[in-house]
């Protein structure tokens, strides 16, 4: 690049500012007065561009691109990256190209930018609903997805968990689903590690997260035999809540639980800790559907997912709980995970898409209403 290029910097900034697209390397204006002394990094100059060619012919937010422009990014990574061409002090990091820069960098300021319209929105109203004196009196253990969305579906109906001598429903799955369900609802509620390092942790000591070992979430709540019911046939499990039927339960895919993740720890150092899990039990009802698989277990875990479903099996056939269903189906499926985990592009697509289209924030009133019909 030649010719006054701190000019050109400048130019090319208010260019992303207004809606442009052009790639920094191909940006030939230098018509633009004044110098660039305070270029915004290359994260987030290569993000606003992403974010203006994923908005199309659609108006660009009031005051969107100085919000990416000032974002920092999140967690451990580089720091602002200058842009190549530029003059630079003999220090710092090396200048680049922000067409080269990851989705894993720019993915660290467009979680920023996710958890703060979040914040903003605040968490959804909790559902609630006079308690009908004549519920079943149940208390949910297992699937903590399936568990969570129950739960908030039941309380809004009047029957809600708990009460005096309670029936311990136990929710069953092939225990590779279990294990990946757990995570994804750990990552919409405190965060966590990442899924690879995350199952990694729990092989290594040979033991299961406490909500996927069902004989020992059974056996925490004390019940007696007779109360307790290991459902594994989720098609009989309305009666074993009172209840007629239940509405479908959506499981999060890799990109939403990865994007999730990323966005829970940016709103921990925004909110105290106890307003964390309401806000991102919001984000789980809103954030769209991305169309990518849920995460599945790799192929190198396989035998000890295997190994741990058949001791679990081997517990809970010993106490003799009674089992709606077939144990069996505690095993792990036997065909390899499609999806192990999230592709970074694919889910800084989907937080893009957040970012450019604000409808998550104020759709779901109505699905909910509609969702307070079903099992009445």
């Amino acid at each position: 690049m030649t010719g006054d290029s701190s000019g050109s910097a400048a130019g090319w900034v208010e260019h992303l500012r207004q809606g442009g697209t052009t790639p920094w390397l191909a940006w030939t204006d230098r018509t633009a007065p004044g110098a660039a002394s305070a270029v915004p990094g290359a994260q987030q100059l290569e993000l606003l561009r992403r974010i203006n060619l994923a908005r199309g012919s659609a108006r660009l937010r009031t005051g969107l691109a100085d919000r990416v422009l000032a974002t920092t990014a999140a967690g451990r990574g580089k720091a602002d990256l200058p842009l190549v061409g530029l003059p630079r002090s003999g220090f710092g990091p090396a200048p680049v190209d922000p067409a080269t820069v990851g989705a894993h960098e720019l993915l660290r300021v467009a979680s920023v930018l996710v958890a703060d319209d979040l914040v903003a929105l605040g968490a959804d109203p909790v559902r609630t609903s006079w308690a009908r004196p004549w519920r079943r009196r149940f208390r949910l253990v297992g699937d903590p997805v399936l568990a969570t969305g129950l739960r908030e579906h039941l309380r809004g109906l009047g029957r809600p968990e708990g009460g005096p001598r309670p029936h311990v429903v136990a929710l069953g799955a092939p225990l590779d689903e279990l294990l990946a369900r757990t995570w994804t609802q750990r990552c919409f509620e405190h965060g966590s590690k990442p899924w690879a390092e995350w199952l990694r942790f729990w092989r290594e000591r040979d033991q299961l997260p406490a909500r996927v070992d069902l004989a020992d979430s059974v056996r925490r709540w004390h019940p007696r035999r007779p109360l307790v019911r290991v459902v594994t046939d989720l098609d009989r499990l309305p009666p074993e809540l009172g209840v007629r039927s239940l509405p479908p339960i959506r499981v999060p895919g890799a990109a939403e639980a990865e994007l999730a993740r990323r966005v829970a720890a940016v709103v921990g150092l925004r909110v105290p800790s106890v307003e964390r899990p309401a806000l991102m039990h919001t984000l789980q009802r809103r954030i769209p559907d991305s169309g990518i698989a849920p995460v599945g277990v790799p192929d190198r875990e396989r035998d000890w997912v295997a190994s741990s479903a058949a001791r679990m099996t081997r517990h809970l056939t010993r106490a003799g709980y009674p089992v709606v269903g077939d144990l069996a189906d505690l095993a792990p499926r036997s065909a390899p995970a499609a999806v192990t985990g999230a592709d970074d592009e694919q889910v800084l697509e989907l937080a893009i898409r957040m970012v450019v289209h604000p409808a998550w924030r104020t759709d779901g009133r109505a699905k909910r209403r509609t969702e307070r019909q079903v099992g009445q």
